[in-house]
């Protein structure tokens, strides 16, 4: 685990191709393993991102490419924040979601509406803003270190 006593603060900022969303999950993977973090941890905050930059991708610029989105990580010792920015459409409605299906019968899943779903599942804090044009996803979790 790094030294107890700091803030830093990483900002991605890619091209709205979903072929650029990796590049996302590759740089929250990197700072989980640079933060000692378990396994199962990255593999969760990962997806977060993943899905929170695929969400900005497909309904903010209705998969035009051609415009930024921006990844701003921020972390210490005690959590870790994500901020994941367009300047596309806003979100008319902002919410935890809900998955109403038979977990029985996958083949009636819904198609979408899972990515906020799985992020409010996750994550501790999420909020949205759309402020100046600007729509920003926050994500905050505390970060629990494996032994």
């Amino acid at each position: 685990m790094p030294d107890q006593a700091f803030t830093k603060t990483i900002t991605l900022l890619i091209d709205s191709k979903l072929e650029n969303v990796s590049l996302a999950g590759v740089a929250v993977r990197g700072i989980c393993n640079y933060l000692s973090l378990s396994e199962i941890d990255t593999y969760y905050l990962e997806l977060c991102v993943v899905e929170a930059v695929n969400n900005a991708i497909k309904h903010a610029y209705d998969q035009e490419e051609g415009h930024a989105v921006e990844i701003v990580i921020i972390y210490s010792s005690g959590e870790i924040i994500f901020r994941i920015s367009d300047m596309g459409k806003r979100m008319i409605l902002y919410g935890p979601g809900s998955l109403d299906f038979d977990p029985e019968n996958i083949a009636f899943l819904p198609e979408q509406g899972m990515g906020l779903y799985i992020i409010n599942s996750i994550i501790d804090e999420v909020t949205y803003q759309s402020e100046g044009g600007k729509n920003t996803l926050t994500m905050r979790k505390s970060l629990h270190y494996k032994n």
